[in-house]
């Protein structure tokens, strides 16, 4: 489908398609042979209308926490015990040590949790809390240790209060070059454009580094969004808009870059800073990462390239491992593509084993 603007895209396809129709992909459409000296690009969409017995995801607002909402770990573990038929009068089983697991001196979920991926130190952590859970003896069931895990990471791997992309603050985006910092400020924006039908401001700033990216400006024109190569005084309607601040990458290994950025964001308005990370970097880059932009006041983490990342194993251990929130997932280059909020229980049920009857 073609449009004029992002405003007619959106009327377009709801009268083509209906309010299900979802805007899966944007680019930039231009006219052919000479035409294109007087005519202006129109906008190429990609269009997904969903059937009845597959509905869109719905990115739920941020009152609504049914699901998000993980009580405690004991209260997960009773209710995942209370499903364990019993027989009539079971006999008394005697009371079962840690060592006397089958013949072996460990949890018969640890292995399990290290195929998981899970570093040692995690590990350790959980069969502590099992040691305290079950100090009558280990249960009957290893699904019953699983379980209690499972709890256990909902409660230490929270979900966000609420959606980020609501905010009306100033945005900045922070990460290492090549992690994927101007592909998520494009598909924010989009978001805005597209399901808040908002025209925001973005702000291209050199750094230590020019800021070359030529994407930005390409995408910015599409969804006509005002974009400056300087800060401006945000006065009267520009007041209004949504601000993106985009920077340039800064390598962590070089201290005077890091000093460099911290009077560069002082200099800022007042706005919110997210991290941007690659989620297919290896553990120790990634906590390399975090270290170096944890004294900048972080307000959340954006991981990119989760169409990548099949080991939420491993990644698990850099989300437990921080006091900074993951916020954000953003997978493949299409704008807006997926672009969606974090969900602790969606992470942890692609790494915990979904049958429990073990």
């Amino acid at each position: 489908m073609l449009a004029d603007s992002p405003q007619d895209a959106v009327r377009k396809a709801r009268q083509q398609y209906g309010p299900r129709a979802v805007i899966q992909e944007v680019r930039q459409h231009a006219a052919q042979g000479l035409a294109r000296i007087w005519r202006k690009p129109q906008l190429e969409l990609v269009i997904q209308v969903p059937s009845q017995d597959n509905p869109p995801p719905v990115d739920r607002t941020p009152g609504d926490h049914q699901e998000e909402t993980a009580p405690p770990f004991f209260k997960v573990y009773q209710q995942e015990l209370q499903k364990t038929v019993e027989p009539e009068d079971p006999p008394v089983p005697a009371p079962r040590t840690r060592g006397q697991a089958g013949g072996q001196g460990q949890w018969r979920v640890e292995p399990i949790l290290k195929s998981m991926g899970l570093s040692d130190y995690w590990i350790s952590e959980m069969l502590e809390r099992l040691a305290l859970r079950f100090q009558g003896g280990m249960p009957d069931y290893v699904r019953d240790e699983l379980a209690f895990c499972r709890s256990l990471v909902m409660e230490l791997l929270p979900s966000p209060t609420e959606d980020p992309r609501t905010g009306e603050r100033p945005l900045v985006f922070l990460g290492p070059a090549g992690c994927g910092k101007t592909t998520v400020l494009c598909k924010w924006m989009a978001h805005l454009v597209f399901q808040r039908n908002l025209t925001p401001s973005v702000w291209r700033l050199d750094g230590i580094q020019p800021n070359t990216t030529e994407m930005l400006d390409v995408y910015a024109e599409m969804l006509q969004a005002s974009i400056s190569r300087f800060p401006e005084d945000r006065q009267g309607d520009l007041a209004a808009s949504p601000l993106f601040i985009d920077l340039p990458g800064i390598a962590t290994h070089f201290s005077d870059q890091c000093l460099a950025l911290e009077p560069q964001l002082e200099s800022l308005p007042a706005c919110d800073r997210y991290l941007v990370l690659n989620a297919c970097y290896a553990t120790s880059n990634l906590n390399e990462q975090i270290r170096a932009f944890e004294r900048f006041k972080l307000k959340g983490i954006v991981l990119t390239h989760i169409d990548e990342q099949p080991h939420w194993g491993n990644l698990m251990n850099v989300l437990l491992g921080t006091n900074c929130p993951v916020v954000l997932l953003s997978g493949g280059q299409k704008i807006p593509g997926t672009f969606e909020l974090f969900r602790s229980s969606s992470v942890i049920s692609s790494v915990f084993p979904s049958n429990l009857d073990t």
